[in-house]
This record gives C-alpha cells, structure tokens and sequence, in this order.
C-alpha cells in the first residue's frame, strides 16, 4: 500500500503509514455449504456400534431403575409379570405328553399349541404402538395380562383341544405386547444390558418353574388343568401389579414424548419393515426365541423316548435345561456389558454349538442332560444382548415401535420351528430336535458376525 498525504484545514500534511496485514487469528470452523469450505469433521451418517456409543465425557439423561422412585416400582412389577410370561412359554414342552394321553392326538397335531401363539404375536407387533399412542404402557399393561387372564380362564375348563389352541392365541397377543412395551422401556435404562438380563432372567425362572408343577400336578392330582388354574390366579396378581405401577403413563404422555400428532400411528409401525435395523434384529431374534423354545419344548420328549428316561427325571432335565438359561441371564449380564455385546455373543453362540453337539453324540441320559443345561447357560443372554444393541443403533424416538416389533415378531419364532419339529417327529422322530437346534445356532452365529461388521442406516 502507498503513503496517502492527507491534507488539513491548516495546510499540515500528515503522512499515513501503511498498514500491515493484521495477524491470522485462530478460529473456529463453521459449517458451511460453499465448496471450499468443507465441515472440518465429517458428521456419521449412520448409526453403527461405534457412533452410536456417546464420549467419555458425555451425561447421561436416561432414567434409572430406581430414579425417578416409582421406577423401583415399575421394575418389580415388570420382573413379576415376566415370571408369570416364562411359565407360559415353558408349559407347553411339558403339556405335550399330558394332551396326547388326554386327547389321544399324535405329535403333529398337538403341535399345533406351539404354532397358534404366532398368530396373536403377529397381531401385537402391528398393534403395539398404536395402543401406546392410544393409551400409554397404561393400557399395554391392562391388555397383556389381561389375555393372560382370559386365555386361562378358558384352558382351565379343559375344553376340546381345537379351543386350547384357539385360546393360546390370547396368550401369544400378550406375550407380544409385554416383550414389545418393556423390553424397549428397560432398554433405554441406564445399565439397561444388566437390568435386561434380569428382566429375562425372570422369564427364564418362570420358564423353570412350570415343567416342575406339571409334573407334580400331574403325579399327585392327575388333573393337568390345576395348572392352568394357577396361572390364571397369577396374571391376575400380574395386571394389578403393571398396570397401578404404569398407571401415569398414558396415551397423551407416549405422543407428547416421541412427537406422535394423533393416536393412529399405524403409518409409523409399517415404516420400520424398511428399517435394516429392525428387519435384522428381528430374523436374528426369531432364530433365538424359536431355537430356545423348541429346545425347552421338546427335551422333555426327547429325553424320555431316546434317552429313555423316567418322565421324573426328563423333567428335571428340563427344568435344568431352564435353570441353565435363568443362571446365565443373571450372571452374564454384567460381564456382557462390561466386554461388549459384539464379542461375548459369538463367544455364546460358538458354545452353544459345541454344547448341543454333546446333547446329541452323548448317549447317556446324565451326559445329555448336563449338556443341555450348559447350553442353556450358553444363550441366556443372547435375547438381551440384541436388544441392548437395538436401542444402541437406533434412536431413542424409534425404541418402542422398532424394538417391539423385533420382540413381538420374535415370539413367533417360538410357534414356528417346535411346530415343525412335531411335525418331522412324526414322521422321523423327535432324534431331529438335534440337528434342527444345531442348524438354527448356526444361523444365529452368521446372522451375528454380519451385524457386528455391517454398517446400519437408520
């Protein structure tokens, strides 16, 4: 730059020195859209394992399993009624010989007590956030249990059998809309792997609890449908506790929080079979559900008629089987979430493999039954763990509809595949709960290694 003369009213020059180019100052990058000026740190645009997880520095916002109190509540209730969920889902395995003796019906039509729940689970899974949106966890509560309730009260009548699996649909419908409401509501916990563990930990001790009543009932009293009785007494004590403990949360609050305008948000339930997040999650979770029920269901069966043991004693296999799966969902739990899900589930699912191969090739009826048990240990928190990885990659707006339509589909899983081994058992016998169990963790095993490397748009 120039010397520039300026020139006063008194004729006095003043002579101004050039000024020099001002210092470069640190800033801050800003957005921008122009081209020359790109984002100096590249937003994700996916939601993956490792985006998802916050930074160290990061507080947390998510309530706790005790703050605020009435969660202390919420949880007990939640715990109570999944222990009440288990026994339904492990009476089955237990029932089929009582209803092929009462009803004289071969395997591949009492198998259609397996295959009915499907129906009311599919029902859910398109239903779930719809009654959210109407009437909050509130009125989930009221209806989950109370088709508990009426499905009892009807069994407990010991009906014709073409009712019992009508009736059973009841049960698949809340069984639906329980894994679907609170599944994703302790997801969302902090600690929610832990605290998930133990949510199905209840389910599992449920699930171990009913193969040791029916087979008492059935020596002592010899009337299966006592059970039913009990049961009906219990999802009774279940609604009460659920639904008084959700009683503030109500259809208002479910569409003020995820930002629903109307109560129809079936357009919202549809949207997520586009999701490949949900889509996943939910063939993995039907490949688990259907493999752990189709174990639980048919041990029983398989225990007496090959490994030829007492009904007595292949029932406390069975039950071992779930005590195995009820000891690793709550003492796995911590150490899953402290090591990652991506690991420990392949861990998990390769024992799992190794374990049933030892039901099959062991021939004694003690080498079978340890087995089982240890891979019941083996997949306890494999349910868990994907679910504590949905609500990782998804957003917290799409927890409820995406992880309960994974749940509720997923509960179909337990239809499906102990129907079709009934139905093969008829014609090959029960010898195929083996390869079909094997062939099932195989797939879980692939279906993982592919969602732990793959790369989610949500």
């Amino acid at each position: 730059m120039s010397k520039t003369e300026l020139v006063t009213a008194e004729t006095e020059t003043i002579l101004l020195q050039p000024i020099s180019p001002p210092a470069p100052i640190a800033s801050i990058p800003r957005r921008s859209s122009g081209p020359d000026l790109p984002a100096p740190f590249p937003e994700p645009s996916v939601h993956d394992a490792e985006s998802a997880l916050p930074p160290e520095s990061a507080v947390s916002t998510a309530q706790r399993w005790n703050d605020p109190p009435r969660n202390k509540y919420r949880v007990l209730s939640c715990f109570f009624a999944f222990l009440v969920y288990g026994m339904n889902d492990g009476a089955p395995g237990a029932m089929v010989p009582l209803f092929e003796k009462y009803y004289h019906l071969p395997h591949s039509i009492v198998s259609l007590m397996f295959l009915s729940p499907m129906v009311g689970c599919v029902l859910a899974s398109f239903t779930s956030n719809r009654l959210h949106a109407i009437a909050g966890r509130r009125g989930v509560a009221l209806t989950a249990t109370g088709a508990y309730v009426l499905a009892y009260l009807g069994i407990s009548q010991h009906p014709p059998f073409p009712v019992v699996v009508c009736l059973l649909v009841l049960t698949g419908f809340g069984s639906g809309l329980m894994n679907g409401s609170w599944n994703s509501w302790f997801g969302g916990l902090v600690q929610g792997s832990t605290l998930l563990g133990f949510l199905h930990g209840f389910w599992g001790a449920g699930a171990t609890l009913s193969p040791i009543l029916i087979s008492r009932i059935a020596t002592k009293v010899e009337n299966w449908w006592i059970f039913y009785c009990l049961m009906m007494s219990l999802a009774c004590l279940a609604c009460i506790a659920v639904t008084t403990s959700f009683w503030d949360d109500t259809g208002s609050g479910f569409r003020q929080r995820n930002a629903t305008p109307s109560p129809n948000a079936q357009a919202g339930t549809l949207k997520v079979l586009k999701n490949r997040v949900t889509l996943t999650f939910s063939l993995f979770m039907v490949l688990y559900v259907g493999s752990e029920v189709t174990i639980g269901g048919w041990l029983l069966t398989f225990m007496m008629n090959v490994r030829n043991g007492s009904p007595t004693a292949s029932s406390l296999a069975t039950s071992g089987f779930w005590i195995g799966l009820t000891a690793g969902r709550f003492g796995l739990g911590w150490i899953t979430g402290y090591v990652g899900e991506k690991v420990m589930v392949t861990i998990y699912l390769l024992s799992a493999i190794g374990l049933e191969l030892g039901v099959w090739f062991g021939k004694e009826f003690a080498v079978s039954a340890v087995m089982a048990a240890l891979v019941g240990v083996s997949i306890g928190m494999l349910m868990p763990s994907g679910i504590r990885v949905m609500t990782k990659l998804l957003p917290p707006e799409k927890h409820l509809v995406s992880v309960g339509f994974a749940t509720a589909f997923a509960v179909s899983g337990s239809a499906v595949f102990p129907f079709a081994v009934g139905a093969l058992a008829e014609a090959y016998g029960v010898e195929v709960l083996q390869p079909v169990a094997l062939a099932l963790f195989g797939l879980q095993l692939v279906l993982w290694l592919f969602i732990s490397r793959g790369k989610f748009k949500v």
